[in-house]
Parts: C-alpha cells; sequence; structure tokens
C-alpha cells in the first residue's frame, strides 16, 4: 500500500509537468525531425553531386593497382635483365682480354725474327753439310778409283806377258 500512495502522490504533479512539457517536447520532436529530414537531404543531395567523382575515384584507385603491378613486373624484369647484362659485360671483358693478348702476342715480332734467325742458322748449316758430304764423296770416289788402280796394278803384276808383245 505504501507504494500505492507513492505513486497516487506522485501522479499528479508528473501529469502536471507533462501537460506542460508535451507541447515543448512535441516541438523539440518536430525540431529534430526535421532538422533530421534536412540532413537527410542534404545528404543525398550531396551523394549525387559527388557520385561521379567517387566513381572516378574507385576508378583511378583501380587503375593505380594495376599500375602497381605493371610496375612491379617490370622492376623484376629490370632486376633480370641487369643480372643479365652484368654477366654479359664480364664475358665480354674477359673475351678484350684475350684479344688484346693476341693482339700483342701476334703484333710482338720477335718469335718471328727468332724464327728467321733460326733459318738462316739451318740454312749455313746445311752448307756446311753439302760441302761436308761433297769432301767426302770426293775423298770416297779418290779411295775407290785408287782402290780400282791398285787392283788393276796387282792383276797385271800377276798375269805373265806374252811373247807377241801383248799388253794389258
Amino acid at each position: 500500500t505504501h507504494t500505492y500512495t507513492c505513486t497516487y502522490t506522485y501522479t499528479f504533479p508528473i501529469s502536471l509537468i507533462l501537460l506542460f512539457l508535451k507541447p515543448q517536447l512535441d516541438k523539440l520532436h518536430a525540431d529534430v525531425t526535421r532538422a533530421l529530414e534536412k540532413i537527410n537531404n542534404r545528404e543525398k543531395f550531396i551523394n549525387s553531386q559527388l557520385e561521379h567523382i567517387v566513381e572516378e575515384y574507385r576508378t583511378q584507385q583501380d587503375s593505380l593497382a594495376g599500375h602497381r603491378e605493371r610496375y612491379k613486373n617490370a622492376s623484376k624484369s629490370v632486376n633480370e635483365l641487369s643480372k643479365e647484362l652484368a654477366t654479359l659485360s664480364e664475358e665480354l671483358e674477359t673475351v678484350k682480354a684475350k684479344m688484346d693478348e693476341r693482339g700483342n702476342t701476334m703484333t710482338d715480332s720477335s718469335p718471328v725474327v727468332r724464327i728467321k734467325q733460326a733459318l738462316t742458322k739451318l740454312k749455313a748449316e746445311i752448307s756446311q753439310m753439302d760441302l761436308q758430304i761433297g769432301v767426302v764423296t770426293h775423298t770416297l770416289l779418290a779411295a775407290s778409283v785408287s782402290s780400282k788402280d791398285s787392283m788393276v796394278k796387282d792383276m797385271h803384276a800377276d798375269v805373265p806377258r806374252n811373247s807377241v808383245g801383248d799388253t794389258w
């Protein structure tokens, strides 16, 4: 009963306050509702005005993503080609060094001069050997002729002469 009494006691003052505040609350409600409608209308207007800009922004974002992907792929390709270029440059330097070495060897005429000197020396030695061969051949021929002569003399000495006077 006490709660009932308390409730009844406060009901009347609350009803009076409510009666006094209801028009103000209704006005506040109407003001808030109008403000929300204005905000919604303005938001729709701004969205409609900016819709093409937002769409363009999305398109640009997609394009940017594509460009980034192509840049990434191109960077990989550039790195691979740079490594290949470095390898080829090293090979080129090696070949250049070999060619320079060969060029220096080819322009260095000292081996050719030494070969010519050796050929001249060989020719002189061959001439000397030909002369020695000639001397030995002559000596052998003279010895052979001398040997034949002495053989013939020896043969004539052993054969008796006949009375007719034939001589060998």
